[in-house]
């Protein structure tokens, strides 16, 4: 669905406008409580830092488009700045002296201003800052600060992109149960990273940590056990991974639950990716295996494009059955709109729905339902979801405690 677009020549007087499109847009969606309330503040958060880069006289368009699943902010505005702030702007985001008083709100700005690229997306930002933050102080002071930002945690993605005089910002919130606490709460504590390549030293030390990993979480000894699992079962998986596979692995304790966490970044040359398209065109995967060895594959070929993850498919009894579909959720009005967006989610708990559905009157689902009943990964984890954008991973797996 799409809502109506509305033009506003003055953010502060014409916010009313903004509230009535919102309040129409939550409710033909069925959208309510907190979701509805995270969702609102996005919003309003979104428009103020509209109002602090444009000039007064500027047009912001603005609409709401998505599902009741995952939801889009979509803003238009002209990159126009008023060429005071344009100075103090460009002083602060190129000078590492002052980086200790910058806030999100002023790197966002700073690509408004004076753009490095034709696009910046959150999901590139944080991962960019989990990787240099060890070693870079400025890196550390601009992850406390982005953590300390409304906008960006509230937010599941941030994309922007400039076009001549033409900024467009696609902020997105994904309304996944699973992913309640671990998107939307602040974790009680972070653990190290792990390094991960696909490259046998590196998996070596990354096994190697483990146990110190999972024993800074101070888990009851069945939890520990489970997460220790979760880890060692991740970073399996991205030892059979193809192409230049760099990432970082970790793990975010909350009250209830703890998160798996995985960002990357994958660089594939033109030989793998035709050898991969060729497999995915004939629709047949021979090679998955297991959970996680369909989560590697549903990872390696949504790297390619997102027409190839619904083609993947693996026979049981004689049926094939199209695990990467089967899984998928996303806005495909967006997912088919480069400009604005061009990534989707897969989902265990939506796959696994989508075989219970089914299971009673196909041989084929039957099989990959007991198939998943068995995996190590789908008996422990609530859920697990696989966000692909360009070439950024993202894997979180959800985790509930047990009671002893």
């Amino acid at each position: 669905m799409q809502s109506e677009h509305v033009r506003l020549s003055n953010l502060q007087e014409q916010y009313d406008r903004v509230d009535g499109l919102l309040e129409d847009y939550l409710f033909r969606l069925n959208i309510k409580g907190k979701n509805a309330i995270r969702f609102s503040l996005l919003v309003e958060e979104a428009l103020r830092l509209a109002k602090s880069i444009t000039k007064d006289e500027s047009v912001v368009e603005i609409w709401f488009e998505g599902n009741s699943r995952v939801s889009h902010i979509c803003l238009q505005l002209e990159s126009n700045i008023d060429p005071d702030k344009q100075e103090q702007f460009i002083s602060i985001s190129t000078n590492k002296e002052n980086s200790a008083g910058k806030t999100f709100f002023d790197e966002l700005r700073a690509f408004f201003i004076k753009p490095d690229a034709a696009t910046w997306t959150l999901s590139n930002y944080e991962a960019e800052l989990l990787l240099k933050r060890a070693n870079d102080k400025y890196a550390q002071e601009s992850w406390d600060n982005l953590e300390r930002s409304v906008l960006a945690s509230l937010a599941d993605d941030i994309n922007v992109s400039v076009k001549h005089n033409n900024v467009l910002m696609v902020i997105t919130k994904d309304f996944t149960e699973s992913l309640v606490t671990v998107k939307n709460k602040k974790p009680i504590f972070i653990s190290e990273q792990l390094f991960l390549t696909a490259e046998e030293t590196a998996l070596n030390k990354a096994y190697e940590n483990v146990d110190g990993l999972i024993n800074s979480l101070n888990l009851t000894k069945k939890d520990s056990l489970h997460v220790k699992l979760l880890v060692e079962e991740t970073i399996g998986m991205v030892k059979e991974m193809t192409g230049h596979f760099k990432g970082l692995l970790w793990v975010e304790k909350f009250e209830t639950q703890c998160s798996v966490k995985m960002i990357s970044k994958t660089i594939m040359n033109a030989d793998i990716k035709h050898d991969m398209l060729a497999m995915s065109s004939t629709g047949a995967n021979e090679l998955a295996k297991g959970t996680m060895g369909k989560i590697k594959d549903i990872i390696e070929t949504g790297l390619l494009n997102y027409e190839s993850v619904m083609k993947l498919q693996q026979e049981y009894n004689g049926v094939s059955i199209g695990f990467g579909g089967l899984g998928v959720y996303n806005d495909i009005g967006l997912a088919n709109n480069p400009g604005a967006f061009s990534g989707f989610m897969w989902s265990m708990s939506d796959y696994q729905k989508q075989l219970g559905k089914g299971k009673d009157s196909n041989e084929g689902m039957q099989a990959a339902w007991d198939e998943l009943e068995k995996s190590i990964v789908a008996g422990l984890a609530k859920d697990v979801i696989v966000g692909i954008k360009g070439n950024n991973v993202e894997l979180t797996i959800v985790y509930d405690y047990k009671e002893d």
